[in-house]
């Protein structure tokens, strides 16, 4: 008695519909993927909320962006420079190093000499360590950076030379906002700053004038976009476009140090001419890796999404502490 078995040609049919099934669960199974990944980046930004009341509560105070000596404590922006910056002294820990105790990193905070710059032997294990708290699971760029100099003073022509490694962060802090018709006004080194992080200085919740509720703390700049360090900046530095995964700005026919900014853009932006995600976006602007937006802390310690399309006075707005721009909850 024969057997009945499949044909080729069945078998082919067979083979065709699970690859048809595959193709349309693939997308589903994707999206799935990336908000689970949206939800962690935004538990992570929650869990720096915490941490940065409880600061609060302890010190008064929330963390300085970054503590660094300036050669010259007198030095100030001249009008129009708005790239311009002072040569740092250091240490230069960010208020990322300053929050580890925080988020249940006090062990390793421990281990920190604050005293010392990033740099120092002393310290190469701590910023070489990788926070998870620090990372966003969207983020595919690397998990260790390099630190680059565009040269003293800085060029756009240079081939940036490597300072040194350290670990990645997908986050930064918010120094400020422009506004219309004001060129400097929220440039880096602008004073006074009207964002909540900076050199050297402790912002408290009194502070915030506009409300906690509508100004932005910390947002996302993955390490696909600019390479930046969680443990602060290295008096030197320069921050750049990453090179190696080319994000839409950069221009492979130009020089590495192309658009460079000042080292205080290591862990804080500012929205002055853009908003997230820009096409023709500096390295010193928000930007996610998630499509179409991008996460946020306000200062009361919520979090939200905000879309790429969202005005530029609002960001600006949403940047500042205390220029008592209206804006509505909707944004």
């Amino acid at each position: 008695m024969s057997r009945k078995g499949f044909t080729l040609i069945e078998l082919l049919v067979v083979i065709a519909i699970i690859a048809i099934l595959i193709a349309l669960l693939l997308p589903a199974v994707q999206a799935a993927r990336e908000a689970a990944r949206r939800t962690q980046c935004r538990n992570n930004l929650k869990q720096m909320g915490l941490a940065l009341n409880n600061y609060h509560d302890l010190y008064n105070g929330f963390p300085p962006g970054l503590v660094s000596g300036l050669a010259n404590p007198a030095w100030v922006m001249a009008p129009g420079a708005c790239n311009s910056a002072p040569d740092d002294l250091g240490p230069g820990w960010s208020f990322f190093a300053r929050m580890l105790p925080y988020l249940e990193q006090g062990n390793f905070h421990n281990t920190i000499n604050f005293n010392l710059p990033l740099t120092a032997p002393a310290n190469a294990t701590a910023r070489r360590t990788s926070v998870s708290a620090y990372r966003c699971p969207s983020d595919a760029g690397p998990q260790m950076i390099q630190v680059y100099d565009c040269g003293s003073p800085p060029s756009v022509v240079n081939t940036p030379t490597v300072l040194t490694d350290a670990a990645a962060t997908s986050y930064v802090g918010s120094l400020g906002g422009g506004r219309a018709g004001d060129p400097d006004y929220g440039c880096y080194e602008y004073q006074p700053f009207n964002g909540v992080f900076h050199r050297n200085r402790n912002i408290r919740a009194a502070d915030i004038t506009d409300g906690l509720s509508t100004t932005i703390g910390i947002g996302e700049r993955h390490s696909g976009f600019v390479e930046s360090a969680w443990a602060g900046i290295v008096a030197g530095q320069e921050v750049i476009y990453n090179s190696a995964t080319r994000p839409p700005p950069y221009n492979a026919a130009l020089p590495q140090c192309q658009n460079w900014r000042p080292t205080i853009t290591a862990v804080l932006v500012h929205s002055r001419q853009y908003t997230l995600n820009a096409p023709s976006g500096s390295p010193a602007s928000f930007y996610s890796p998630h499509v179409g937006g991008g996460n946020f802390l306000f200062m009361d310690g919520s979090t939200r999404a905000l879309n790429a399309s969202i005005a530029l006075s609002v960001m600006r707005g949403l940047c500042t502490r205390n220029n008592h721009e209206v804006i509505s909850g909707n944004f």
